[in-house]
């Protein structure tokens, strides 16, 4: 049974693009073990070049989104829809609308929607005085333009690919290397470059979830080690790391998926809590006049804030965050392009982008608008010295001090700790899914990769993920994902232009009315297919196939479970 298994797995691998990953996982692991100071050497000069020499590239991607969105949205080729003329939208506007909002929802929006905020008093951009009024100010606002807009429109160039190929042309591949077959032909996804792509992909997306272990696990030990009273420390956060492992090979090996995915909703439960919570405790009022204030800020300052490098100045605010943001959810296309593609299909790529953009912004910008609120209002009436905790104990001296001002702190430290074990395990389910597809060959959309082939990649992950903690801590983890992150710049260019080229192909001789006669039929319907059964995963992150009407088919039904597999939160 053992070696049939094998064998099936090894079928459907894409063993170049497989074994040549896992052999750098295994050296990169050894080197750790091996060569720790070496490896720190080479990550933070490597880190240093792509800074002091491209770091301008990070911030030229960010504009290159945002121009990409503006053309798609007010082109013609806006109109076009992921899906045949007949395909209604896969999920109700409440419900498609309600998954992007939370997908941004994770341990480490919790985690730096309360500690971001205080980071920026002291290291503030635009040369503010650290600690003054306006400190307090750009500090409530500046997170929301790392985590809204900026951050979404980095999804747009996948999410088109991948909707493109998937919904327009039908061809059966979600990696990035297939959807620059409109460039470079059908033979070059199989060809040596196409595999380089695919192995940068992979090593993108361990650089994404280890950066959200490597924010999660110091602040889960300093939590568990408050409640149980036992001593933090790097034994600690190596038993938390190992929990989790066993959490997730249980539920790959035994089927407990379901389980946990529903415990995600539960998860969204308990994050309403808190905000509802903390929302009380600083006054609603209070809260609306902080975000009203940063809104302005916000618009007065977007376009310095998208181009700003401070190159007369000491440039760490923006190396130290901007780069870093921009490298982080670089690392993230993958994950994120598939996902807000599948849970579209029906829609115009007008519709996507815009509703992307503005959910997915919204969604995460409550939750920094609110914690970074309630973080600001204790630091500024004296209530806790976070400034001081923070140079001190780092992000997880500040979330526990921060949990322990709250009413009937020890209960909602446990909800926070079990929010963050979920919110991570299921991000690791996905995240390995995600490996799992991207190693795998003539993978179906709607087939989920080998359990062999996930399970392989949740070792590495976690194996990663502990040697550089180990190492570096956090600071040399933020760096490592701002490296990983550095080659899919220049994918992100390649798969917007083959998205275009594909769409020139097939409708750059027609005006935007042939276009919406032709994807539209006679109008976009408001209907849905939803269903009772995916009523049930409104908040889930969903993937979907194929481009058929609904019915309730064998396709159907194995369509639903790769929609409830699927976890993409940034966590």
């Amino acid at each position: 049974m053992k070696k049939l298994e094998i064998r099936k797995a090894l079928e459907q691998m894409d063993k170049k693009v497989y074994f040549t990953s896992l052999a750098i996982v295994v050296l990169m692991v050894l080197a750790l073990i091996f060569v720790p100071n070496t490896v720190k050497i080479a990550i933070e000069s490597t880190f240093n070049v792509c800074i002091n020499h491209f770091g301008w590239m990070y911030i030229l991607v960010s504009v290159f989104c945002f121009g990409l969105f503006f053309y798609l949205y007010f082109g013609k080729y806006g109109n076009i829809k992921f899906g045949s003329p007949d395909d209604k939208p896969r999920f109700s506007t409440f419900s498609w609308a309600a998954m992007i909002f939370t997908s941004g929802a994770g341990s480490s929006t919790v985690i730096l929607g309360f500690a971001e905020p205080i980071y920026y008093l002291k290291n503030t951009p635009f040369h503010i005085k650290a600690m003054s009024t306006q400190a307090y100010e750009y500090a409530h606002m500046y997170g929301q333009f790392h985590w809204g807009f900026s951050a979404w429109a980095f999804y747009i160039p996948a999410v088109t690919a991948i909707g493109y190929m998937l919904y327009v042309r039908k061809t059966r591949d979600v990696k990035l290397s297939g959807t620059l077959t409109p460039i470079f032909g059908e033979k070059f996804k199989d060809g040596i470059i196409g595999k380089i792509i695919d192995i940068v992909v992979v090593f993108g997306i361990i650089a994404s979830i280890t950066t959200s272990l490597g924010l999660g696990v110091p602040v889960m030990s300093k939590l568990i080690s408050s409640v149980l009273h036992i001593k933090d420390g790097l034994s600690l956060q190596i038993a938390v790391y190992l929990i989790w492992f066993m959490i997730f090979g249980w539920s790959v090996f035994r089927g407990l998926e379901k389980g946990i995915k529903k415990l995600t909703d539960v998860n969204m439960l308990i994050i309403f809590i808190f905000l509802g919570v903390v929302g009380v405790l600083v006054s609603i009022s209070k809260i609306f006049e902080m975000e009203l204030n940063s809104i302005g800020l916000y618009l007065q300052n977007l376009p310095r804030m998208i181009f700003y490098t401070d190159p007369f100045g000491n440039q760490n605010f923006v190396h130290d965050w901007t780069m870093f943001y921009w490298g982080w959810w670089l690392s993230f296309l993958p994950i994120m392009g598939i996902f807000i593609a599948k849970v579209s299909r029906g829609r115009t790529l007008k519709q996507v982008i815009l509703g992307q953009m503005v959910w997915g912004s919204l969604g995460c910008c409550t939750f920094l608008g609110i914690l970074g609120g309630y973080s600001l209002y204790l630091q500024k009436n004296g209530i806790v010295d976070l400034v001081s905790i923070l140079e001190k104990e780092g992000n997880e001296g500040v979330v526990l001090a921060i949990m322990q001002t709250l009413p009937f702190s020890k209960i909602l430290i446990v909800l926070l700790v079990i929010l963050c074990f979920v919110f991570l395990a299921t991000t690791i389910d996905s995240t390995a899914m995600v490996l799992g597809t991207a190693t795998s060959k003539n993978l179906d959309p709607e087939e989920d990769p080998h359990l062999l082939n996930r399970f392989s990649w949740a070792i590495a992950i976690f194996a990663i993920a502990i040697g550089l903690s180990t190492v570096g801590g956090l600071k040399l983890i933020q760096k490592f994902a701002i490296v990983l992150g550095f080659p899919l710049i220049f994918i992100v260019f390649l798969i917007s232009y083959s998205a275009i080229k594909a769409m020139k192909q097939d409708f750059g001789k027609m005006t935007k009315e042939e276009i919406i006669t032709v994807c539209q039929g006679t109008g976009e319907s408001t209907q849905t297919n939803e269903t009772e059964e995916n009523t049930e995963i409104k908040l889930a992150k969903s993937t979907d196939g194929n481009s058929k009407p609904l019915k309730a088919t064998r396709d159907e039904k194995r369509e639903q479970k790769t929609i409830k597999k699927m976890k993409c939160q940034k966590a």
